[in-house]
């Protein structure tokens, strides 16, 4: 009798860790850095028009690992920015996996430029904890303020996001699927901070602030 109680409580035991293991599964392993040739490689797959520039550091602790200044990425950009190129190669992945499909489910056309208030800046996080430095500060973070389409519509934040409409539809479908590619996306819904411009970084923070 004492034998098959000692089973019991076993098989109690175990059914009820299988339980919790199920409820509470495992995070997916985060996949591991890229090297630089590694990163540089996934550009020029994506045919991203860029140089290679020195990375550097500030006695305020900012600085860019890997540093490359895009001048085009899977699409136009209206203009340049440097950034480290483990972005470079996100926001491209955004551009075709996320932008792209976007712009043919709502337009029918894809996208021919992105619109960028720039990605390296030396500052503290704006709308957040201004002591803390903004992932611009490491050229992790880009500020995407539009789009173009094939046919000359302009698509922008600041004017189309709280609009009604397709122009609204498209912005918040990209800001969505932005939060699969990126760790941290901040839209206008967010703060007034961010209310003509998407924030999306690579840093350590997550969060998709839609």
């Amino acid at each position: 009798m004492l034998r098959t109680g000692a089973v019991w409580l076993v098989l109690v035991m175990a059914v009820s860790g299988l339980a919790a293991c199920s409820s509470h599964p495992p995070a997916p392993a985060s996949r591991p850095a890229d090297s630089l040739a590694q990163c540089l490689q996934r550009l020029d797959n994506a045919h991203v028009s860029y140089e290679r520039v020195k990375d550097f550091s500030t006695p305020e602790g900012c600085g860019v690992s890997q540093a490359v200044r895009v001048r085009r990425s899977t699409i136009d950009w209206n203009r340049p920015a440097m950034m480290s190129c483990p972005l470079a190669a996100t926001v491209a992945d955004f551009e075709t996996s996320v932008v792209q499909p976007a712009a043919q489910r709502t337009f029918g056309q894809a996208v021919r430029r992105m619109s960028n208030a720039g990605s390296y800046n030396c500052r503290g996080e704006i709308g957040g904890r201004a002591e803390r430095i903004s992932q611009h500060g490491y050229g992790r973070a880009i500020d995407v303020t539009g789009f173009e389409l094939a046919d000359g519509t302009v698509i922008s934040v600041a004017k189309d996001w709280r609009n009604k409409g397709a122009k609204s539809t498209f912005l918040h479908e990209v800001a969505q699927g932005a939060c699969r590619v990126f760790n941290l996306v901040i839209t206008p819904n967010r703060n007034y901070e961010h209310h003509d411009h998407l924030h999306l970084d690579i840093g350590p923070y997550k969060m998709c602030g839609y």
